[in-house]
């Protein structure tokens, strides 16, 4: 890759790159083309050749290759990182085919890239004359790179490689959620899930604040509670018989207040009503995780464990909120946030979410 040395006086390298015979490339380039992470590469080899007919057969390969895994990057962006390898003397050339092809990562053992910066700049160059004979060498290729790069949302990024040398990486992958455009959709389908919601809530929340009504599970909560069949609490073990009549000369009954009618047991205690802003949800059992006597909680990822635990300490949080937090993929983050909430462990406040009260006493107990 090219090399960008702010000092000023001629190193060993430098010397070196004097002597080198820039018309032909006697090492061997490798393109490795990833399926996924976890498998091995396919790997294909450009042979030594001359300098020009080397640097064509090498971008050709790896925009074939990347276009054929449903890549997009163009060869214009492939075939100007290329020719950067003959700043590194074409010294262990490696190019990985990652995402599908949509992320390109072009390695050498060269001298590096110290002034990262400048190098993506026009008119910063450390081209030789003999180095002219193949490439431009006027300071134009990364800089035009980036420029296309960050028109498509994509990036560029200049690496140390291990030891020596610098790893140029160009991706068209972003996550959905960092495009503003994106997350503005994202909010909107929150806001409008949040409206639906309050308008079904209405009707019972009306109901169950009219004077003398009688407590009442929401209907979200009436929708998870078990159903109990009808014959679930069993009849009386003898027959319930009217009180004999008083007769002539017997002693007249004190009188006794009536015995009040013994509560008939819920399958859940009854909650009082729901906060503005949260959908209503039954008391779970208690949950516990290594907890004798508690009952197992639900199959929970690590992920899962992390977000309930940052629920419970910070409260109401949103996907950008969660995202900082944690440092996880804005799609993540949102994936995540719905496999909870389906769950039951939060709800929806507005924007952002909560723990219910059953995901804030599953939170507890991990």
């Amino acid at each position: 890759m090219e090399t960008f040395n702010e000092n000023p006086e001629q190193n060993e390298e430098t010397a070196e790159a004097a002597l080198f015979d820039y018309s032909f490339v006697e090492t061997t380039g490798r393109i490795a083309l990833y399926d996924d992470l976890r498998s091995a590469p396919r790997v294909i080899d450009i042979p030594p050749s001359e300098t020009a007919a080397y640097i064509e057969a090498l971008a050709s390969n790896i925009y074939e290759q990347a276009r054929g895994a449903g890549g997009s990057i163009p060869y214009s962006v492939i075939r100007e990182v290329s020719e950067n390898f003959i700043h590194a003397r074409f010294r262990e050339v490696v190019v990985s085919i990652l995402d599908h092809g949509n992320t390109i990562r072009f390695a050498d053992h060269g001298p590096g890239i110290p002034a990262k910066e400048k190098a993506q700049m026009p008119g910063f160059t450390s081209a030789s004359e003999p180095m002219k004979q193949y490439i431009r060498g006027v300071g134009s290729g990364l800089p035009l790179v980036r420029d296309y790069m960050e028109s498509f949302r994509g990036t560029i990024t200049i690496d140390d490689n291990l030891g020596t040398g610098a790893v140029v990486t160009v991706s068209l992958v972003h996550d959905p959620l960092d495009d503003p455009a994106a997350l503005e959709q994202e909010l909107q389908r929150e806001q409008q899930a949040f409206a639906e919601t309050a308008l079904q809530a209405a009707p019972s929340m009306a109901a169950a604040s009219a004077p003398g009504a009688a407590p009442t599970l929401g209907a979200a909560a009436a929708s998870m509670a078990p159903a109990v069949p009808a014959n679930a609490y069993p009849a009386a073990p003898y027959p319930v018989t009217a009180a004999p009549a008083v007769q002539p000369g017997m002693a007249q009954p004190l009188a006794t207040a009536p015995m009040a009618a013994a509560p008939v047991a819920q399958p859940y205690p009854v909650q009082p009503a729901a906060q503005p802003g949260y959908p209503a949800y039954p008391a779970a059992p208690a949950y516990g995780y290594g907890v004798p006597g508690a009952l197992a909680g639900p199959p929970l990822s690590d992920r899962e464990r992390e977000f309930l635990k940052y629920f419970l300490s910070e409260g109401i949080l949103g996907i950008t909120d969660m995202k900082n937090i944690t440092g996880h993929p804005g799609s993540t983050v949102h994936t995540t946030m719905e496999k909870l909430q389906e769950a039951g462990l939060i709800g929806r406040v507005g924007q952002k979410r909560a723990l219910t009260p059953y995901g804030e006493q599953v939170a507890r107990s991990i």
